[in-house]
Order: C-alpha cells, then structure tokens, then sequence
C-alpha cells in the first residue's frame, strides 16, 4: 500500500512540473503581482526598438521655440534704438522710394539676425521707453505703414520665417481697397504672434492742421474699428506722413492710445516723448553695410 501511495505521489509531481513546463517556457516568465517581467533576448530588442521610434517621433513633433525667453536689464544709460519705417514691400515702381524689394527686405532682416538684433513688439517697445530696461543688448523696432496687401504678402512671411515681429498700421478707413489689406487678412495676421496690427488714423489725414474734433474722430473711430475687429488693444498710433502738432499727443492720450510714431529721423528716445517718437526710414538700394550702418549699427 505505502509503495502503491509513493508511486502515485511521484507520477503526480511530474505531471506538476510538466505543466508548469509547458505554460511558462524557459527564458520568459509571465508577470504575477508586481514581479518584474523576465523577457527574452528577442522580446526585449522589440520592446527597446519601439521605445526608440516612440520617442524620436515625439521629439520631432514638438515645435521649436521661435525665440529664447528675454531677459530684461535695466541701463545705466537712457536707450535709444531704431524704429525702421516701411511701405511697400515690392519691386520698386517708378523710383518710388516708398518701395523697397523683398528680396532687399529680407536681406536686411537677415542681416538684423545675424548681428545679434531682438525685435520688440508694441508692447516692449513701450517698456523699454518707460522703464529704461531692454530684453538684449541690441534691438530694433519693425514697422510698416498703411497697410498694403504687398506689405502682408512679402514682409509677413520673411519675418514669420527668421522668427522676427513686426508692426503693421492699417488705414482703417481703406481696408478692402485694391492695393491693401481686407478684413480678411487683418484677421488671419492676428493669428500671427509676431505680428501686431496698429492705427494710422481713418483716412489718412493731415494731423498737423486737423482740427481737434477732427483729430479726436479719426484717432478714436481707428482705435475702435480695429479694437472690435481684432479682440484688442490697440495702443500705438502712426502719424500719417508723420505730421502732428502740440495738441495731437493728448488727444491720442485721451483716445486711449500709449504711444505715437513720426518721420523724424532718428533713433528713438524717451526724450523726445512717447507720442513724438522718431524713425529710420528704410529706401531700396541699401547694401548689408549701408543698412546696417543706417541704423547706427
């Protein structure tokens, strides 16, 4: 009886060990609780491979930082920095110095990059005039007037592409005329963090002799028009022609406006006053080094 009980307890461990043979295999042991999985030479090439392809492909999805994070320092000297003036950007018409190619444009905005120039928006321009702090040693302020469609087509791109902002006053009373921009496209270059969008009045006028009332409306129809457009702020008005007189700086105050721009050449200053602000009037024809020795570079 004891040999018939010592038998059967024999046959039953090897069929235990049979099947414990036949379920986990040799070199891969199936996962219990929070044991580790032991996996084979193949298995973990596979597993490593897809990994690998996982992470490169997560890595060249994410988008590159157009700019690094500024970093703002306070002078010991009060700033000066150019603000450039642009029109057209298209093929020079009849030696129309309002012209400048884009080919000539982006040579100049390449050149700005290379010498190591930061580009202020509306709002760090306003900073820099008021705090005497700047976010780089060299920087630069990028403005276009009145808003032409060739402005947008051109210049837009070429900023957008070498990571620079720049400032587009639109004629609000003109939106949608041949030569310049629609609601449309005001729209669509809101969308563009490089890119602000600003006043140069209603239709164009003189501010110069402009009457008071006169000056008011189209300093605040422009502001209003653009604010409801575009969900903003407008804060800086261009000077049609850059011409103004002493009263124009207080109505743009009261209007609601922080800054305003002229054609005096120059650089611009905190001396000369947030609303008399002067600018480098960029002609075609420049070279890299007449450009840059243009804005005192």
């Amino acid at each position: 009886m004891k040999k018939i009980l010592g038998i059967s307890l024999v046959t039953l461990l090897v069929a235990t060990v049979v099947t414990c043979l036949l379920y986990f295999p040799f070199g891969l042991v199936k996962q219990v609780g929070n044991q580790p999985i032991k996996l084979s030479k193949q298995a973990k090439n596979k597993v490593v491979t897809k990994s690998s392809q996982s992470a490169s492909t997560a890595v060249s999805a994410t988008p590159e930082k157009q700019e690094e994070q500024a970093k703002w320092v306070k002078s010991d000297q009060p700033i000066k920095f150019p603000i450039l003036m642009y029109h057209h950007i298209a093929d020079v018409v009849g030696g129309n110095t309002l012209f400048v190619p884009a080919s000539e444009f982006k040579m100049e905005m390449t050149a700005l990059k290379k010498a190591g120039y930061y580009t202020l928006s509306p709002d760090e321009a306003l900073r820099v005039l008021t705090t005497n702090e700047k976010p780089a040693d060299k920087i630069v302020w990028v403005t276009f007037d009145d808003g032409y469609k060739n402005a947008q087509q051109a210049a837009a791109p070429i900023l957008s592409e070498l990571g620079m902002k720049g400032s587009f006053f639109i004629i609000t009373g003109m939106v949608g005329n041949e030569d310049k921009m629609t609601q449309a496209s005001l729209l669509e270059m809101k969308k563009n963090p490089l890119i602000s969008l600003e006043s140069h009045t209603v239709s164009h006028i003189d501010l110069q002799y402009a009457t008071a009332d006169e000056a008011s409306r189209q300093l605040t129809e422009s502001k209003t028009y653009l604010d409801q457009l575009l969900h903003q702020n407008t804060s800086v008005i261009c000077y049609p022609s850059g011409r103004y007189n002493d009263q124009t700086g207080d109505i743009a105050t009261k209007a609601g406006y922080q800054l305003g721009l002229t054609t005096q050449p120059g650089l611009a200053s905190r001396a000369d006053g947030l609303f008399a602000l002067h600018r480098v009037r960029v002609s075609y024809g420049q070279t890299e080094s007449s450009f840059m020795s243009l804005i005192g570079n």
